[in-house]
């Protein structure tokens, strides 16, 4: 199914991993980005299972304060994502 939970999520994985590769990326570009995808997948069910409300989700990912990594793997975790790490691959000059 192409716009099934499977495919959802592959499209939000590829939005944040572009977002987190970008050269400019900073603690307060990912919160952002993180607060986009919530909002495109449904807030009120990300809250949720990340255990708070609406509001207090949107505060912790409008970029102004500190991203706490529990944070993030809750709002991952909530989106059906996960994290992994790989070697940056720099092209040399």
């Amino acid at each position: 199914m192409v716009n099934g939970p499977q495919a959802r999520a592959a499209r939000l994985a590829a939005f944040l991993d572009d977002r987190f590769g970008m050269e400019a990326c900073d603690e307060a570009s990912i919160s952002r980005a993180l607060l986009h995808v919530a909002e495109k997948d449904g807030m009120d069910e990300v809250a949720k299972a990340c255990g708070v409300g609406p509001a207090t989700l949107r505060r912790q990912l409008n970029g102004a304060f500190p991203l706490y990594v529990v944070t993030l793997f809750q709002v991952t975790r909530a989106l059906g994502l996960q994290l992994r790490v790989e070697v940056k691959h720099e092209t040399r000059r």
